[in-house]
């Protein structure tokens, strides 16, 4: 069976300055994901294209503000847009309104974060051996919101994954290193809880692996890719309930380059953005995307591999990894014959053939070549795990055993 799941939510009572502004509330809120995932510390007003692209998202964010008055973090963005351009008149103004709200943003979303500063000793990085390893490993097939379709094997390939993380010829982690997280304590805040931890226990030379299988929601009305991650309490009633109560994609990227002080991160992500799934809701059952409102993606809009926009961040740090279940325009089936979805069953696979031992870059194009295999040939179906690995990602070991 497919991981997908079709969802048509009404627009009507987002939590804007009035019940009247829902359906531009929620054409405001995709607009900001947008830009949040288009933000680079390298944008700058110095060059032409530069403050072209940020004019742009200066002028979607007022409009933005306009539309849906009483969401700060529309402010917030807006302001950090405007202060990059040197527009201190709406600077001041955007701050005015933050400080009004309280709203307490603790990063500078041009900056560069911590991920982005090399390591003492680039050598040293994803070698035979690490400091401490930890990891947060999420399943959730269960959901406070009876309009997210049951999955039936995240929490299982959770519970797998753990048992590879804690064996002692595999994964090698110290069993109090691992943070499990299941159906009703796989919350947005408990997942933001479990981040925290991580953000502080886990030293430079440390390495932290992050596994969350769910539902994937899409903005679909941007074709880049997966926009947020369905926790056990998302509430899918509107978008703007939708994003609050979501783990957003690129504030996971953000914690990850900027909060998680190791050098080795890997994200690991068994949900799924599918083209065909806009279009055929008789696929259920996949861990697939949610789409909140009536409009369709674009005939022609392109069906890029990286599973979202949002990663592209990654690119600038040193040793971050993120592997997904499937490309960006396909769906990440699950089987009932191996009781796992194929993406974690054959990861699992390859990792134990190894005992864990092997580098990250080997693993993926094994994993990646067994999953399209299978797939293809049991259910004549595309399915192909697609990665992102910036500087020194690569060659992460799992199971390289820990610092005593």
């Amino acid at each position: 069976m497919p991981r997908f799941l079709l969802l048509l939510l009404v627009t009507a009572g987002l939590p804007c300055s009035a019940n009247a502004q829902g359906d531009s509330c929620q054409g405001a809120l995709n607009a900001l994901n947008r830009v949040k995932e288009q933000i680079t510390p390298s944008l700058s007003a110095t060059t032409t294209a530069g403050k072209k692209r940020l004019e742009v998202m200066q002028s979607t964010l007022e409009n933005g503000t306009h539309l849906c008055k009483d969401f700060p973090e529309l402010w917030f963005y807006r302001m950090a847009v405007s202060q990059r351009l040197g527009l201190d008149k709406d600077y001041r103004y955007s701050k005015e309104k933050v400080d009004e709200f309280n709203y307490d943003n603790h990063f500078d979303p041009f900056s560069l974060p911590l991920a982005a500063t090399p390591p003492p000793d680039l050598h040293a990085v994803a070698s035979t051996s690490t400091g401490k390893k930890w990891a947060l490993v999420v399943g959730i097939d269960k959901f406070q919101d009876t309009r997210a379709p049951q999955l039936q094997y995240a929490v299982k390939d959770s519970r797998d994954f753990v048992a590879f993380l804690e064996d002692a010829h595999g994964g090698r982690f110290d069993p109090s290193h691992v943070l499990h997280l299941e159906n009703d304590g796989a919350t947005l805040k408990g997942i933001k809880e479990g981040l925290g931890e991580l953000r502080i226990k886990a030293k430079p030379d440390d390495l932290i692996v992050l596994y969350l299988s769910s539902h994937g929601s899409s903005r679909f009305v941007d074709p880049n890719g997966v926009s947020y991650i369905i926790t056990h309490d998302t509430d899918l009633q509107d978008a703007a309930t939708l994003y609050a109560t979501s783990l957003q994609m690129i504030d996971l990227v953000q914690e990850i380059n900027r909060e998680l002080k190791a050098h080795q991160v890997v994200l690991i992500l068994d949900t799924c953005y599918s083209g065909d799934a806009l279009t055929s809701p008789e696929h259920s059952g996949s861990r697939g995307s949610l789409l909140i409102g009536p409009e369709e993606t674009p005939a022609s809009a392109p069906a890029p591999s990286s599973f979202s926009l949002a990663f592209d961040n990654l690119k600038v740090g040193f040793g971050r990894a993120v592997i997904t279940a499937s490309r960006a325009n396909e769906q990440s089936w699950e089987s009932p014959k191996l009781q796992n979805g194929y993406f974690t069953h054959y990861l699992l696979e390859v990792l134990r053939e190894s005992h864990g031992e092997d580098r990250l870059d080997h693993v993926f194009t094994q994993v990646q070549t067994r999953v399209s295999t299978r797939v293809k040939t049991e259910l004549n179906a595309n399915q192909n795990p697609s990665f992102e690995f910036s500087e020194h990602a690569d060659s992460i070991v799992l199971g390289a055993p820990a610092a005593n």
